[in-house]
């Protein structure tokens, strides 16, 4: 029972076929901002709304006058979420802070599982908050582009500066270098000069001291040799014979042998610590390379007695029956 202006109509809800096909319409769209009240909005779609008003909801339906027959709807909003929603009774939905963008709402309907023939669509637009309008974009794109420029050139600058520093600091500490080593090798040559001045020191005074002392014995042998006699003669050979076995010049042949070749005689008697001070003097002659010949005259003995003691320090020393004891010595 329908009620009009003039009466009522009657209409016989069993007579009315269920169509065979069907449609989805939007009936309504509107659109709201915080806390304000709702406004609808043309159907017509492709309406770009503020930033603020970004609540919208949607109204749809199909006309079905069938008693058993249930509608379900399901939607889609290109630009926010690319899926269908699940099917749904509900004829509408509430879309609440949308942001910024161009969007599509989409939405079909089903009958007892059978698909409406179209998909009823709403085209709309929110605009970017005034802070990201193309003026504003423009101005941060400005200031960013200094920023980045300040940025640039204060980091030029200090790198530069760090460059600089490190080639100060490197070229100081090279010369800091070079000048501790023209001190170590001036430090080196003077200790080379000075040991040099003391081996000359040495030798001099050694020599002057073998000077005077031939010079003396020669005096004395000239004195007596003047006085004249056969007790004189005696004593002449005394002076000589003292002067032969005079261990002064062993003393200085040593010194100087030790300045030559440091540390032979002590490794010699830490290797042989039996030998006699005569077995390290002829030790030493030995490692000069000179024969019983030229040994003999150092020694104040005969060459025979030269090769007897150096038959008894074969026997001090253990060596093997073919060892060359000269080359043993040398190589020691």
């Amino acid at each position: 029972l329908i009620g009009t202006t003039d009466g009522f109509l009657i209409i016989d809800l069993n007579k009315i076929t269920e169509p065979k096909d069907f449609s989805v319409t939007i009936d309504a769209v509107f659109k709201n901002s915080i806390d304000s009240d709702k406004k609808r909005v043309d159907l017509a779609g492709n309406i770009e709304f503020p930033n603020d008003e970004n609540n919208f909801e949607f109204t749809f339906s199909v006309p079905n006058y069938s008693k058993t027959s249930t509608v379900e709807y399901q939607y889609q909003l290109e630009g926010l979420k690319e899926n269908w929603t699940l099917l749904s009774k509900s004829n509408s939905v509430l879309l609440e802070n949308l942001p910024a963008g161009d969007y599509v709402f989409k939405v079909r309907a089903y009958i007892d599982n059978k698909p409406s023939l179209n998909t009823a669509t709403y085209q709309f637009s929110i605009k970017n908050p005034w802070y990201l309008q193309p003026p504003f974009l423009f101005v941060y794109f400005v200031i960013f582009g200094f920023m980045f420029y300040s940025i640039h050139v204060v980091t030029k600058r200090y790198y530069r500066k760090q460059r600089e520093k490190l080639l100060v600091d490197a070229q100081k500490e090279l010369e800091l270098k070079e000048l501790e080593n023209s001190q170590k090798i001036i430090k080196l040559n003077n200790d080379k000069l000075r040991l040099d001045i003391e081996n000359k020191n040495r030798e001099l005074a050694t020599s002057t001291m073998s000077i005077i002392k031939k010079n003396e014995f020669l005096n004395a042998i000239k004195t007596e040799l003047i006085s004249g006699g056969k007790n004189n003669l005696d004593k002449v050979i005394k002076i000589i014979d003292k002067n032969l076995n005079n261990t002064d010049d062993w003393k200085l042949f040593q010194e100087a042998f030790n300045n030559a070749d440091k540390k032979f005689l002590k490794k010699i008697k830490s290797n042989h610590p039996d030998l006699t001070p005569n077995d390290l003097r002829l030790c030493a002659y030995l490692r000069l390379n000179l024969s019983s010949k030229e040994i003999a005259p150092l020694l104040n003995i005969s060459p025979r007695s030269v090769e007897v003691k150096r038959y008894r320090l074969r026997k001090k020393m253990n060596l093997e029956h073919d060892a060359n004891l000269t080359s043993y010595i040398i190589e020691l």
